[in-house]
């Protein structure tokens, strides 16, 4: 409440500068109605001064504070609209952020697009670096080893490599993913060269303990079950002191498998019962390590433990459910090697087994058969459908491609496209000096992709030195539309030829896609896409791609 209040620096802190004023605000002693005082000083003191850096950083920083996903986003998107507006260097790195930000909530793909975007306006070499590793890792989740790979080697080979921060971690992500594509002799030699890394500097130190686990990884694929138990279970300690439970989890996993995979299932047991309670605790797991429910029911069906088979069939069942929540942002690569259908349908077959109910049972399996008849036909149907809209996408498609190609440099858009048509007016009352000076101004305007910025009528006429009336007037007559036809236009070819000519185009989201055109609003670009293609723009994406791949 006091924080919102303040309007202006109070006179007791008007002599402290950003630095002092940041020391007070990261104050760990500090609680947290004192830290919103002092931020909000802070920014008032930057609002008052104009400092357009320092009104970003603090902005930044209260985002993080809140410890909020909404609230974050909405601090970096005022950051990044206050850099486009002040033409500041710092836009990719607040790209960076929001990328970052998609990234925690493991909305994978919107976090993949920023990255992209920030990755086109980043002078810093390090930056750039950041933004291609976490691009790797994006690939790495995702299932694209051979890409991911591609990624980290890049990163691991830039000539300043080895004096980054960030150098062990590219190497760490080298011998996971050579693992993952059982290139095992290359992962080792990745092992090996992080483990010197990180005797080279006191803060690689602690990335020790992530090789050392790798190469117990390694020793588990070269059935090496010993060395592997060695090296994975003397890492469990120093990855609890680190609260890295996700790495203590999957750590758990492979020693159950070294014990599995010699039929001592008594010893796997508890490691992957480990698995579950930290699944339990944190409500968090991953694909890899998620066959331990696997292993857990078929034990305890052997041991005909129904009541543990049907708490592990839980279990499971939940597991993937926050599987699939998690993931639900990534294009489908991530394939499931089990079926939770399957065990679904065994854990009710068990119920009902226990409980003598052999009326309930034929219901149920009566009901499954008519559930998968009944999807048997939607998706035939479904099918069906999609092929129909997919032949008349591909017609729009290139009904629009033919136009195009038809055109001649001088055709000017219809002004239907976008709004009736506009009434005509003539340059006859205007001098002739004036009509040449707005027609080169608006020449030089299309050539350096100004239309790309928030510009109004009125903000674009103060640009050229004259007034709004003169250059409506000129760009009905000269252009043969109004002045919004003008510009949506303009951004359409722009949007359509970077498609067509750039591939990195066409990863963007359709919101990505707007903002790199000019729009503030998803639905405002998408509507005049359309009325400009025939076609939204997914659809006319998805032509695109299939294009290429004929070509």
């Amino acid at each position: 409440m006091i924080a919102q209040q303040i309007t202006s620096v109070p006179d007791s802190l008007k002599k402290y500068s950003y630095d002092e004023l940041s020391n007070i605000i990261e104050n760990k002693t500090k609680k947290g109605e004192e830290t919103q005082y002092y931020s909000k000083v802070y920014l008032v003191k930057a609002q008052k001064e104009n400092n357009y850096h320092k009104i970003i950083t603090i902005w930044i920083w209260m985002g993080i504070e809140a410890k909020n996903f909404d609230i974050n986003l909405k601090y970096t998107d005022s950051a990044i609209s206050l850099a486009k507006k002040e033409n500041l260097d710092n836009l990719a790195k607040l790209y960076f952020n929001k990328a970052s930000i998609y990234y925690d909530q493991k909305r994978l793909k919107e976090a993949l697009n920023y990255y992209l975007i920030a990755n086109q306006d980043t002078k810093s070499i390090e930056l750039a670096e950041s933004i291609n590793f976490n691009i790797g890792v994006i690939k790495s989740t995702q299932g694209d080893y051979q890409e991911a790979i591609a990624i980290f080697k890049e990163c691991e080979e830039h000539p300043k490599a080895n004096t980054f921060f960030d150098y062990p971690r590219y190497l760490l992500a080298l011998s996971e993913n050579y693992n993952r594509i059982n290139q095992i002799k290359t992962a080792n030699e990745y092992v090996i060269k992080g483990i010197v890394t990180c005797k080279k500097k006191t803060e690689w130190k602690p990335y020790l303990t992530y090789f050392i686990s790798n190469r117990g990884k390694n020793e588990y694929k070269l059935k090496q079950y010993d060395k592997a138990i060695q090296d994975l279970s003397s890492q469990l300690k120093p990855i609890q002191k680190l609260d890295d439970f996700s790495n203590y989890s999957e750590n758990s996993f492979f020693i159950g498998e070294c014990y599995r995979d010699q039929h001592l299932d008594e010893k796997a047991i508890p490691y992957y019962k480990k698995v579950d309670s930290i699944f339990t605790a944190k409500k968090d797991i991953y694909p890899i390590i998620i066959p331990a429910y696997e292993h857990l029911i078929a034990y305890y069906k052997k041991k005909q433990d129904y009541k543990q088979v049907i708490y592990y069939s839980d279990q499971f069942i939940k597991a993937d459910k926050v599987l699939n929540d998690d993931y639900k942002y990534i294009t489908s690569k991530i394939t499931k090697t089990y079926d939770i259908q399957k065990v679904v349908a065994d854990k009710q077959s068990i119920i009902t087994s226990l409980k003598s109910d052999k009326t309930k049972s034929i219901v149920t399996i009566l009901l499954l058969l008519l559930i998968v008849s009944s999807l048997g036909i939607l998706f035939y149907l479904k099918t069906k459908q999609n092929k129909t809209k997919l032949l008349k996408q591909k017609e729009l498609f290139d009904a629009f491609i033919s136009k195009q190609s038809q055109k001649t440099k001088d055709v000017i858009i219809s002004p239907q496209l976008y709004e009736p048509e506009c009434k005509k007016r003539t340059t006859a009352a205007i001098d002739e000096n004036v009509v040449k000076h707005i027609t080169s101004s608006l020449t030089t305007f299309e050539k350096n992709l100004e239309f790309l910025n928030n510009n109004t009528i009125e903000t674009l006429a103060t640009t050229f030195n004259t007034n709004s009336r003169y250059l409506s007037i000129v760009v009905n007559e000269v252009k043969g539309c109004t002045f919004i036809q003008y510009i949506n236009k303009l951004r359409m070819e722009y949007v359509i030829e970077k498609l067509e000519n750039k591939t990195d185009f066409l990863k963007y989201s359709i919101q990505g896609l707007s903002e790199s055109a000019g729009y503030n609003s998803v639905e405002t670009f998408t509507r005049t896409f359309v009325a400009h293609t025939k076609m939204n723009p997914s659809e006319f994406i998805k032509q695109l791609k299939y294009r290429n791949i004929r070509i």
